[in-house]
């Protein structure tokens, strides 16, 4: 199939991922909205690649692990230099108590996606809902060096929404 006929792509931000401008969300895998078989997610994940689209997003918080597990069948077989996925940290369920933005649990939970999509890792890595975190300093100090720490060991490519985190850093530099 002519992938190029079908969609647009443009460069993510600073990265040098060129992303289909339809990604493929899959939090539903999750059956948070309705029940969902599995058969029929990864037929339809499978066919949103066929047709083009190269940009996966998911996360832990997403049936406490249930859509990267899905995602990670679906992905079996696929060159992996054909897609780029993104998944998240630091929120765990859809229960709003279910959050730990802590250095440990960032690098135990990247870990636990690492093995659930069945990948050495991720092009994105983002941090999921930040703004239950117990302080931005927080983040700063426990998520950030996690997630930079991943990225230097090849865990993940890159940090999602970075220039959130430039803005915030120069707004405290600033001070």
């Amino acid at each position: 199939m002519d992938q190029g006929k079908i969609l647009s792509y443009a460069q993510l931000g600073e990265t040098d991922l060129k992303v289909s401008s339809i990604g493929f969300g899959a939090s539903p895998f999750a059956s948070i909205y309705e029940s969902i078989d599995e058969n029929e997610a990864i037929a339809a994940l499978r066919e949103a690649i066929e047709s083009g689209v190269n940009y996966i997003d998911t996360a832990a918080a997403y049936g406490a692990g249930k859509s990267e597990c899905m995602v990670g069948k679906a992905l079996k077989g696929i060159p992996r230099e054909i897609y780029y996925i993104a998944t998240k940290v630091g929120r765990f369920s859809l229960d709003p108590a279910e959050f730990d933005f802590s250095y440990d649990r960032t690098i135990e939970s990247l870990d636990n996606s690492l093995r659930n999509l069945g990948l050495p890792y991720v092009d994105v890595i983002q941090a999921h809902d930040v703004e239950f975190a117990p302080s931005i300093d927080f983040v700063l100090n426990e998520t950030l060096p996690a997630l930079e720490m991943a990225r230097e060991q090849g865990k993940a490519r890159y940090i999602g929404e970075w220039w959130w985190w430039r803005a915030i850093l120069l707004c405290r530099n600033a001070v």
